[in-house]
Order: structure tokens, then sequence, then C-alpha cells
């Protein structure tokens, strides 16, 4: 029997409560857990889960800068993600398709939503073999699925720039935490032989 993982990244610990008892329920039996994502990235690095619920509102390293970290690591760039916010606006989502989130989940939501967005990342045959436990044979389809609003968002952040033009809606990222970030990708990306004890030990000299 396959033990199917996800990882919940939430400040909020009710919310990681939720999603977990959410997910277990279908199929996702093992639950890790992280509260920003210098550890969402250590916890997706060591344990490769075949799903991430990504926060977008946290401290320090926001949930968008996190995806952009998890998509730029060759080993964690295909596991699918699902951002969560209760931010609904047009920025968010096009920044979080952008960026390659597989979908997006907006605050409040209820069960049926978490199972429709697994459909739409898994497909329902392959989700009815998580939930018994059973080995995939295919791997999965990690594709970008969206929804009619989510294209139309991802359609506006993917027009070319105008020259010497900056979108208007993208909000500055703050200095200290894009130097955190890019020192992040930096690391990853020319130091691909790095040993997981040396990531991790890496991740939490940045956070301090």
């Amino acid at each position: 029997m396959v033990e199917y993982s996800t990882l919940i990244v939430d400040d909020d610990i009710w919310m990681q409560r939720i999603l977990s008892k959410s997910l277990q329920s279908y199929g996702f039996k093992k639950t890790l857990l992280a509260s920003n994502g210098f550890e969402a990235v250590a916890l997706a690095v060591e344990h490769l889960p075949n799903l991430i619920i990504l926060d977008i509102m946290m401290p320090d390293l926001s949930g968008l800068q996190t995806l952009k970290v998890l998509k730029a690591i060759k080993i964690t760039r295909q596991i699918p993600i699902l951002m969560v916010s209760a931010l609904s606006d047009a920025e968010n989502l096009g920044l979080a398709v952008r960026n390659g989130s597989a979908g997006f989940i907006s605050k409040p939501f209820t069960r049926a939503t978490i199972y429709d967005k697994l459909v739409e990342v898994f497909g329902r045959e392959k989700l009815l073999q998580i939930a018994r436990g059973e080995e995939l044979m295919e791997t999965f389809d990690t594709s970008v699925k969206l929804t009619e609003a989510e294209r139309n968002a991802s359609t506006i952040w993917n027009q070319p720039p105008e020259e010497n033009s900056v979108p208007s809606a993208a909000p500055p990222a703050q200095p200290e935490t894009k130097i955190v970030q890019d020192e992040i990708l930096k690391t990853y990306q020319t130091e691909e032989k790095k040993t997981l004890d040396s990531i991790k030990k890496m991740l939490l000299k940045s956070k301090k």
C-alpha cells in the first residue's frame, strides 16, 4: 500500500489542521506541516511530497516567493502546488499562475472545493487510486489546469511588457527578502550536488 503525502504550508495552525484532515480523507495520509517558506523548501526537498498546499500570505518568505523557489529547484519543480489565500484578486491569482501554480483556492473554502481542485490536478481516476493507496502506474499530470478566471489572469500577466515599463499591479519585492530568495535560488542552481544536510543548514542560516 502506497502512502501518499502532502506538504501544508500555512502560519495558521487551525488552517493546517483543517487542510490536513480534508486531504487525509482523500488519501494523502502522510501530512507534513510548515509555518513558513524556509521550512517548506527544506521539507519539500527532503520528502518530495505528492502535493503542496501553499498559503500566499506568510511572513519572511511569502507564498509566491516560496513557489518561485520550489519551481526553480530541479527535484521539486514537478510537484503540483495549490495556492491558498483570502485574497482572490487578479493580481495574486495572476502571479500564482505565472509562477507555476497548479491551481488557486480562495478562503473561505469547503471540503468540496478541495476535492474539485484535487480532481483538476490529478484526475478523478488517479484520485480514487490515491484514496485506495494503490500505486499509480503513470506519473501525475502536473500541467497547469486553469479555470476561465485563471486563464484570463494568466493571459494578462503573460503578455510581454512594454519596453522600459513595469506592470503597475506587481508589488515591489522587499529588498531583504528578495536577497534571501536570490541566495536560495543561486545555491540550488549552482550546487545541485549538495547533500540534504548542507541544504538544511543553508536554509536555517538564511532564516536567521
